[in-house]
């Protein structure tokens, strides 16, 4: 074997283990990047579970009459609640309320729910009592 092909060897050898070296730390990033994601999504389904369980201690406690008043009740209540840092809760104001809980800084991450008073018994008191005294 002559100084060339030693030389052409080693520059062989050298890119190589170069291109696999980058290859391997794209990899491990990437895959730190997905954990990443995952665990901001854990954090983003545990807040929704969250709202969603005080509201399941409320529930069959009637708040008013009309599922839109309970409805106005529900988004106050949503939006007076404390949520982890780093978290952002968003509550709009539907028949009922869309919670929409995204991590601060993250773009695009973000989850949503939509919440109904009726669907916890937090309106319609008043009808069911109508209808068991037998008036409408």
């Amino acid at each position: 074997m002559n100084l060339v092909e030693v030389m052409v060897a080693s520059v062989l050898l050298v890119t190589a283990s170069s291109c696999s070296l980058q290859v391997w730390a794209g990899t491990s990033q990437w895959v730190r990047q997905a954990e990443q994601r995952q665990q901001q999504a854990s954090q983003l389904e545990a807040a929704l579970l969250s709202s969603q369980g005080q509201l399941q201690g409320l529930a069959g406690t009637p708040v008013a009459a009309d599922c839109a008043v309970a409805g106005a009740w529900l988004v106050a209540h949503l939006q007076a609640q404390p949520l982890a840092a780093g978290l952002s809760r968003a509550v709009s104001p539907e028949p009922g309320a869309l919670v929409r809980v995204a991590i601060s800084g993250a773009e695009g991450l973000q989850r949503q729910r939509w919440l109904s008073p009726a669907a916890y018994g937090l309106c319609g008191q008043a009808a069911a009592q109508e209808a068991s005294d037998g008036t409408l």
